[in-house]
């Protein structure tokens, strides 16, 4: 425990912090205000808070809570010379937040890199410390003098531009960098387990840079760990002695449900995706907001299925003009252009509302980004783990309110010689007498007590709400045999 003049201490500068940001009117969580002290205090913290929870909002904070804590709590008046260092994963998280930030006083950009090898027929070449030749930088000018300047007080980075780019690697060992950079955050962390081996390596290399600043506090985030996934995430980053602040996983807003898809692909795909494309034709804009989460060699039939069945009902407002940002459906995967996906994130993230009411997409959309509306998650086949069956479904009912998570599964999708398919997501769905969300929390090794009843049982899952049908229908026929048999006793005639 930290003395009461320690506490005295971080709470003003919290307050500081709050007060110069875009949040002074926001109440922090629990759970927010205990990871921003440990990390004040210097301490290591691997966060796992549910999807909605707030986690961006911690490190949001920060350059103005760390500049407080090294500079006196005053008045600003000045630069906030603090730097925070930001993994992240996907360009379209980094441009959400990134426009979130420079609202305010704190500046924020990014260290972006492209990979040479992809435009050159040369092969890149590895040199003996991991640097690669074909990962070079990839901003204007202006952005390099800044970011060298140490202007930005938060510089979001791909993995590939701090481990495998040259440049990176020796901005991040430069001297104002050395100086300034007070915290490291590894956003998304569960991404060192799904894509640090051999999809995008230099996730499992992030412990390199945690190196290189060995005196500043690490703070890694998700939505969804469990014990050993917790593990090997410290292990990874090398956090030796690192907190745990781990939040109840259990959204009590979404109700799971799960069907088993019959017949071959397309058949079963035309069934489920047609009375979406008729509701949506028939509600319009009236629509909740639903992602379809689809494997990409399915999601050219099932746009060009919503095409058929909406004809020229497919774009808002009727009658106005064929262009796709007036059309209500849309897909999001790595094959479109980047200006096609800016356009879908745009619109899901306005806050006035969005055109687009149905999203085809491959497991990219949503990661950490702020989309407050999503009414529906549907799942045509499932993903690899429980881990990203949570992360995904955890992005509907961010508002709060209800929300449903469908998932659609046959045989050939979880069968045990599929690669990559883990037991756990397989378990799921072919169990049928165990309810889903208690199986989903349990997963997560959830502590026994955040994992109580839902109340009314229908809001719950589609098992529990078939377990209650058959109880109820079970009873009907004990009270009606009771009955009976009471009356053929007392030789009573029945009708």
């Amino acid at each position: 425990m930290f003395s009461n003049s320690k506490c005295g201490l971080f709470l003003s500068c919290l307050q500081f912090a709050i007060q110069n940001s875009l949040y002074s009117e926001f109440m922090l969580k629990p759970k927010q205000v205990i990871c921003l002290e440990k990390v004040f205090f210097n301490s290591d913290v691997l966060a796992v808070l549910p999807t909605g929870y707030g986690k961006s909002l911690i490190f949001y904070l920060l350059p103005a809570l760390l500049f407080a804590a090294k500079n006196g709590v005053a008045k600003y008046t000045e630069h906030i010379d603090s730097i925070i260092v930001v993994v992240s994963p996907l360009n379209a998280l980094m441009k959400d937040q990134i426009s979130r930030l420079n609202a305010g006083i704190i500046r924020a950009s990014v260290l972006d890199v492209r990979n040479v090898a992809a435009e050159d027929s040369e092969d890149a070449e590895d040199k003996d410390d991991g640097i690669r030749s074909d990962v070079v930088c990839d901003f204007p000018l202006n952005d390099k003098i800044k970011l060298e300047e140490g202007y930005y007080n938060i510089v979001f980075a791909h993995p590939e531009s701090l481990v495998s780019c040259l440049y990176g690697r020796r901005l991040m060992r430069s001297i104002v960098y050395q100086k300034n950079v007070c915290a490291i955050v590894v956003d998304e962390s569960h991404c060192i387990l799904e894509w640090g081996k051999d999809f995008r390596v230099d996730y499992g290399n992030l412990g390199a840079l945690c190196a290189t600043f060995s005196n500043v506090p690490v703070i890694a985030m998700t939505a969804t760990a469990n014990r050993y996934d917790r593990d090997c995430i410290k292990k990874s980053l090398g956090l030796k002695s690192c907190v745990e602040i781990i939040g109840n996983p259990d959204r009590m807003n979404i109700t799971y449900k799960k069907h088993f898809r019959t017949g071959p692909d397309i058949d079963s795909l035309t069934e489920i995706l047609t009375p979406i494309a008729e509701g949506l034709k028939k509600q319009q804009m009236c629509y909740p907001l639903t992602i379809i989460y689809i494997p990409l060699k399915w999601c050219g039939f099932a746009y060009k299925l919503f095409e058929f069945v909406l004809g020229c009902d497919q774009y808002y407002p009727k009658g106005g003009r064929p262009i796709p940002e007036n059309r209500l459906f849309a897909q999001f995967h790595s094959p479109q252009t980047k200006e096609m996906k800016d356009e879908v994130l745009k619109q899901l993230t306005c806050a006035t509302g969005s055109t687009i009411r149905v999203v085809f997409a491959t497991v990219a959309l949503g990661m950490g980004v702020d989309i407050k509306g999503i009414r529906s998650v549907v799942h045509i086949t499932p993903p690899y783990t429980i881990q990203a069956y949570v992360q995904e479904t955890g992005r509907a009912g961010r508002d709060g309110n209800h929300a449903t998570a469908v998932l659609y599964y046959n045989n050939r999708d979880v069968a045990k010689n599929k690669p990559g398919m883990q037991e756990d997501i397989r378990v799921y769905c072919q169990n049928r007498g165990t309810c889903l969300r208690y199986m989903l929390l349990k997963s997560m090794d959830t502590d026994e007590r955040y994992i109580k009843p839902l109340s009314p049982k229908h809001f719950c899952c589609s098992v529990v709400v078939k377990n209650v049908i058959v109880a109820l229908h079970r009873s009907y026929l004990r009270t009606n045999i009771n009955n009976i048999c009471s009356a053929v006793k007392h030789n009573v005639h029945i009708d």
